[in-house]
């Protein structure tokens, strides 16, 4: 048995995110000012941190913020994987947040409902999403455990992350909404990896547990610039 600590950092803030824009997966948009320094309060605060091993997806948003955060941590292997990337809303991606409600709102009810096949027009159904997870977070232990990494971590995006939470440490994909994120707000968990489970069952049948949940107070004199807009 094999313990490993799992950081999961959502990216910082880019232009659509401030504009209250949809950012799916086929957006790639860089990280704006307040951005950057969102990704600097978490690397201050990952900054004595022992990780092994550095992942993010491919969505230069995400890169950008785990390069910042990297910064602290030289020599740790950083790796990208495009399995982890933000969930695709097809053609609405990029639209606005309150134009493309009526349409995503039904879809997020689908899945809440159990129906993890909806999607929205051209996007990627939450078991789609689950899958793919799935498969990378397979990969990833199983690597893990090769190289002896106890202490991962990832700067992924705010869907994504409610899909791996509830899958792997909830069990359940209908609660999903009940995941909180924020930008670089991040989530840890710990896994305890039976090799043997790995390759049997699945990493759904290994045991995750939450160690702090939704940790943001690094971000707070950022939260105190909002509140003043």
């Amino acid at each position: 048995m094999v313990v490993i600590d799992i950081t999961i950092a959502r990216h910082g803030q880019t232009k659509l995110n401030a504009n209250r824009m949809l950012q799916g997966g086929r957006v790639d948009c860089d990280l704006n000012n307040r951005g950057v320094q969102q990704a600097q309060q978490l690397a201050d605060r990952m900054r004595n941190e022992r990780f092994d091993w550095m992942i993010s997806s491919t969505l230069v948003r995400a890169v950008h913020t785990a390069q910042i955060v990297g910064a602290y941590h030289a020599g740790v292997p950083a790796t990208q994987d495009a399995r982890l990337g933000e969930v695709s809303w097809g053609d609405l991606d990029g639209t606005s947040l309150r134009d493309c409600q009526p349409v995503r709102s039904k879809v997020i009810e689908e899945w809440r409902s159990g129906n993890f096949g909806a999607k929205t027009p051209d996007g990627e159904s939450a078991e789609e999403s689950r899958a793919r997870i799935t498969e990378a977070f397979t990969d990833i232990l199983n690597e893990a455990v090769a190289r002896q990494y106890t202490n991962i971590f990832m700067c992924l995006h705010g869907r994504i992350m409610r899909v791996i939470l509830a899958s792997l440490v909830e069990k359940d994909l209908t609660r999903m909404e009940e995941t909180r994120h924020a930008n670089c707000a991040y989530y840890q968990v710990q896994v305890d990896v039976d090799p043997e489970v790995l390759a049997k069952s699945g990493v759904g049948a290994l045991a995750f547990k939450y160690i702090s949940v939704d940790v943001r107070d690094h971000l707070k004199p950022l939260h105190s610039e909002e509140a003043a807009e």
